[in-house]
């Protein structure tokens, strides 16, 4: 009999731990919405519009044998690895002839063996979803008011500019994966 008890009150003790651990992993669950909306919000859009260092804290360096993709001629910016190298950020200023000087923040996959080919996000109100993220940033507006093919590339502009022209947010986006996200801005030469 107490063999018994002490059996049942281990499958007890066991089924209720299990029960805690899955609440606390479902409560702890960080979707790829939620990050790539963190490094637009928090990273990306502050640091080109006010060049506030972004991603600190964040990440690692890329080592010899991670495969990224950068843009080359970015001056006084970074590159840091993030979410286990799934991820590349990369920001600095970019001087190009003919064009504007701009500070730009660009995100997309690493090409390792363990990545996806990007952010995978709920199609559902993708639009207005990322709108109000980049909204507070400035009067940006999508391009498109719904996202129903892809890959194709959408960026937030400036209600009353150019679309090439101050600052805008441009991503590739499939409905259900953005596989880069830019942030850029004009600087004043």
């Amino acid at each position: 009999m107490v063999a018994r008890t002490k059996v049942l009150g281990l499958i007890t003790g066991a089924a209720i731990a299990g029960v805690v651990l899955a609440g606390v992993s479902a409560w702890r669950h960080v979707s790829d919405d939620d990050r790539l909306s963190e490094l637009l919000a928090d990273h990306c859009l502050p640091y080109v519009r006010t060049g506030a260092t972004p991603f600190e804290g964040l990440g690692r360096t890329p080592g010899v044998y991670d495969v990224v993709d950068l843009r080359e001629g970015v001056e006084a910016g970074g590159v840091v690895l993030l979410y286990d190298a799934r991820f590349v950020a990369q920001w600095g200023i970019l001087r190009s002839a003919g064009n504007p000087t701009i500070r730009l923040c660009d995100v997309k996959p690493t090409y390792a063996a363990n990545t996806v080919a990007g952010f995978a996000v709920n199609p559902d109100g993708f639009i207005e979803r990322y709108s109000s993220v980049v909204a507070p940033n400035g009067d940006l507006a999508p391009e498109i008011d719904t996202l129903r093919d892809g890959p194709r590339t959408l960026g937030w502009v400036d209600a009353g500019g150019r679309p090439d022209r101050g600052l805008r947010v441009v991503m590739v986006a499939s409905p259900g994966l953005v596989s880069s996200a830019l942030a850029v801005n004009d600087l004043a030469d």
